[in-house]
């Protein structure tokens, strides 16, 4: 079978079909091995939804698995930081057979967003109901401001 005549360089006789092959390989590769960790360490950041109303922000965090008690909120500015960790510890012990086994797990999961406003510590609001954290800032002493834009 002769070669195809778009595999050749232009200033070459070579055909590159066998390299162009081994680096789809490779990319192919790479790109399914990240893939397949990123499903078995769970890298992905939890989702979130921002939405804006009339009266304040409305954002809402998928968090499922998660207490309140494990779900740390934190305000700086106009930013807003979510943090969720979980710890879990496990001990088996089975005098019978003579083993002993302890188990550890660690798992953290965090996210920044950044609103246009200032976000008011004491008027902001968290709830948390079927996974879902949704939090409330109230736009009420908003200080934006919009230009017209020109011509």
């Amino acid at each position: 079978m002769a070669p195809r005549k778009d595999n050749f360089l232009k200033k070459f006789d070579v055909d590159f079909t066998p390299l162009r092959e081994f680096m789809w390989e490779m990319d192919r590769f790479f790109h399914d091995s990240f893939k397949q960790m990123h499903t078995n360490f769970q890298l992905r950041p939890f989702w979130v939804d921002v939405r804006e109303t009339g009266d304040d922000f409305i954002i809402e965090a998928e968090l499922p698995g998660y207490s309140r008690e494990q779900i740390e909120i934190e305000i700086f500015g106009n930013q807003l930081h979510i943090r969720a960790e979980d710890k879990q510890f496990l001990e088996g012990k089975d005098e019978k057979h003579g083993v002993y086994s302890k188990e550890q797990s660690y798992r953290r999961k965090e996210r920044t967003i950044s609103l246009p406003i200032e976000i008011p510590e004491k008027e902001t609001t968290a709830s948390m109901k079927n996974g879902i954290l949704t939090i409330r800032v109230p736009k009420n002493n908003s200080k934006r401001k919009f230009l017209d834009i020109g011509e």
